[in-house]
């Protein structure tokens, strides 16, 4: 078991952080829906949608 953690470290260690950073994107996601925070960045004066967003 050691020699395959020794052998392959480096792929799991990037793989650690590559799952970290999609969880952490996860997060960000959920927190932002549940605070009904639009993710397009932009005003709603100009959007066409922007009875559809907010109602």
């Amino acid at each position: 078991m050691l020699e395959f953690i020794s052998a392959n470290l480096a792929s799991i260690i990037t793989g650690a952080i590559v799952f970290l950073i999609v969880g952490a994107v996860l997060i960000k996601l959920i927190r932002d829906k549940k605070n009904h925070k639009s993710s397009c960045g932009a005003g709603c004066s100009g959007c066409p949608l922007a009875g559809k967003c907010h109602e």
